[in-house]
């Protein structure tokens, strides 16, 4: 799924804008502000603020403090288990629409490493996406066991 995000032309205006990161594009970019950010610069899976010089890559944002509050919320939200098999162990969080930048917890779904794997490993098959598109909703609205 892609969304197209209108903006206002004083969105691209750094004359009169601060980053709105609040001068700490480490804690950026992975909440979707480098998205409405005068200063920032998304190419190849990666988030370039051009106000601080800083390249982060998608990656790098997985041990920012950030990061870990967001992926602890989403594991709590999904009752500490895998979304497809129940497993408690070896949790990983997946980005739902393939966008590592995109780090809104609609997009982020539990998943052990290997339903993660599996998840994966079908992207790449033909066909494979209208596949794991068809079973990730049902997957994450499926009421859990107690």
């Amino acid at each position: 799924m892609t969304v197209d995000l209108q903006l206002d032309l004083d969105a691209f205006d750094r004359t009169h804008a601060s980053p709105l990161c609040d001068g700490r594009p480490d804690r950026n970019g992975f909440v979707r502000l480098c998205c409405r950010c005068p200063f920032a610069v998304r190419e190849e899976g990666a988030v370039f603020c051009e106000e601080f010089g800083v390249r982060i890559r998608a990656r790098a944002k997985y041990g920012l403090r950030g990061w870990r509050e967001v992926r602890t919320a989403v594991l709590d939200r999904d009752g500490g288990a895998c979304a497809v098999c129940g497993a408690t162990a070896d949790l990983h969080v997946h980005h739902i629409d393939l966008d590592p930048t995109n780090d809104d917890p609609e997009n982020l779904l539990t998943l052990c490493g290997i339903c993660h794997a599996r998840v994966h490993t079908e992207l790449r098959r033909e066909g494979g996406a209208a596949r794991v598109a068809r079973v990730i909703p049902a997957m994450r609205h499926r009421p859990r066991p107690a």
